[in-house]
């Protein structure tokens, strides 16, 4: 039950942010769907939320609307440090098997090439950073225990299996409290625009 309510749930997401973001273009549904390659029914039943679309026709309007796949299926908060549990992260695809699924847990807006780190911060010890350019962020998975985040005046925790957006246009750094070692995936993206 829980299931079909998330399924639900994620369907009227993708739907309202294709509409908000044709409307912030300016585009018409025909206008859209043509660009897209899909029947203008579908998009309109997408938009409204009764069409469980695939993820190929997903990425298609991802892409006519100029914006990467993990836009249209993540909610976004405009703070400066975003925290994703495990139990929140988005399910997007299952395939047969049933440990078969693909989850997105956050999504970054900036213009730039993107670095992939694997980093980790032993017991008692910290990172401070100097701000990027304006725009600039990472998204962070932690793998093993539990990363303090503080960017600006904002700090909050990242749990094991937890992910995170956080700002970095702005100084920021990673705090590892505890007696034992963190350790954590990073996705840097400096913003180029």
């Amino acid at each position: 039950m829980a299931e079909a309510r998330e399924g639900r749930d994620l369907v009227a997401l993708v739907g309202s942010t294709i509409r908000q973001l044709r409307a912030q273009q300016k585009v018409s549904v025909t206008d859209l769907a043509r660009r897209a390659d899909v029947s203008r029914r579908m998009l309109t039943a997408i938009e409204g939320g009764s069409a469980n679309a695939s993820l190929v026709t997903l990425d298609k309007i991802a892409r006519a609307l100029g914006v990467d796949f993990s836009v249209l299926v993540r909610s976004r908060r405009d703070t400066p440090i975003e925290i994703v549990h495990d139990d929140d992260a988005r399910a997007v695809w299952a395939g047969a098997a049933e440990e078969s699924a693909g989850r997105v847990f956050v999504t970054s807006h900036s213009h730039g090439a993107a670095e992939l780190w694997d980093w980790t911060l032993g017991p008692h010890d910290r990172y401070d950073a100097e701000p990027d350019p304006e725009g600039s962020e990472e998204i962070l998975l932690v793998t093993r225990g539990e990363l303090a985040l503080a960017v600006a005046n904002d700090r909050q925790v990242v749990p094991t299996g937890s992910a995170a957006r956080i700002a970095t246009d702005r100084s920021y750094s990673y705090i590892n409290p505890s007696d034992t070692p963190v350790h954590f995936v990073r996705i840097v993206v400096i913003n180029r625009a």
